[in-house]
């Protein structure tokens, strides 16, 4: 297949993907936002932490409050990762590889398009907000069970799957990483396991975790099950086990396969439980800057 239809299928879905997580977040946050002191800004920061886009948030706004956040991660024109940006992008990588999709694929990215750019998320009632934004979760997913169910594997569907869970393991590191450097701030109450709790929530994950833990949700236990657990599809170690497999399928692929691996390992035999928050980050640190370095090898080796 041609290099430039590879690399619009690949951004493709790493569009789509980043608008599932950051629609998951704000999901999540405006959910237990009742449950957190009255200073809510200590709890909206955390999500342009996650994104590292303080610096074009701080650009606009002064404070974190909940209308500002919400306004930049939905609208931002000034951020590549809020929602309208992404799906903005998504349309974009679709055009040139319309063709080699599921019809389906993109009547479903049409309605996604225009559930979100039909509305002014500041303008939407606050008791409609949490269903727009799980409407969006739901409509991803729609996006992706039609590739998964009707395209025929092949090139066209591993550069599909490769950048979805690339950009899914990249945007759970931001997420554990986050949480782990912005709790300890939290200074008027301790809220250390609901935000365990939200974190499970953010990726699904709250019955398959229930499944394997019977007992109180700790963080040694979650961050055990969110890192090293192969089974579940949304833990990092099974993420890898994506990318190994798309890559078995794609030639030329020694040197990102090599990466990967090496990454894997570091998961596989990381003792996470005598981890602090600060040995944590340094770690999740050290996996994104490997996950860039991926992405590089992917631009260079196929597009």
């Amino acid at each position: 297949m041609l290099s430039r239809s590879a690399k619009h299928l690949y951004w493709l879905a790493r569009y789509i993907e980043r608008t599932e997580n950051i629609a998951r977040m704000i999901d999540v946050n405006l959910e237990l936002i009742l449950d957190y002191p009255v200073d809510h800004s200590l709890n909206w920061k955390p999500l342009i932490d996650t994104l590292d886009a303080n610096q074009y948030y701080e650009k606009k706004y002064k404070k974190y409050n909940e209308d500002n956040v919400l306004s930049f991660l939905f609208e931002g024109t000034n951020n590549s990762s809020s929602i309208k940006n992404c799906l903005d992008m998504a349309k974009y990588n679709i055009e040139t590889v319309r063709d080699d999709l599921p019809k389906s694929a993109s009547i479903s990215l049409n309605h996604l398009h225009d559930h979100i750019f039909n509305a002014t998320f500041l303008k939407i009632h606050k008791r409609k907000r949490l269903p727009f934004i799980t409407n969006i979760v739901d409509l991803t997913q729609e996006f992706f069970s039609s590739i998964n169910d009707n395209l025929s594997r092949g090139y066209e569907f591993e550069f599909i799957r490769l950048g979805r869970f690339l950009e899914r393991i990249d945007m759970i590191s931001r997420i554990i990483d986050c949480l782990c450097i912005t709790k300890s701030d939290k200074k008027t109450y301790d809220f250390s396991t609901m935000e365990w709790i939200s974190l499970l929530s953010i990726l699904s994950a709250q019955d398959a975790f229930r499944k394997v833990s019977k007992g109180e949700v700790d963080r040694e236990e979650v961050i055990n099950f969110l890192l090293q657990d192969d089974s579940f599809p949304r833990s990092i170690t099974r993420c890898l086990s994506v990318l190994r497999l798309c890559l078995d399928s794609l030639p030329k692929n020694e040197k990102i396969i090599l990466k990967i691996r090496t990454l894997r390992l570091r998961f596989d035999t990381a003792s996470f439980e005598n981890f602090d928050d600060n040995k944590l980050h340094t770690f999740l640190d050290k996996c994104q800057k490997d996950l860039i370095t991926i992405d590089k090898l992917v631009e260079k080796t196929y597009f």
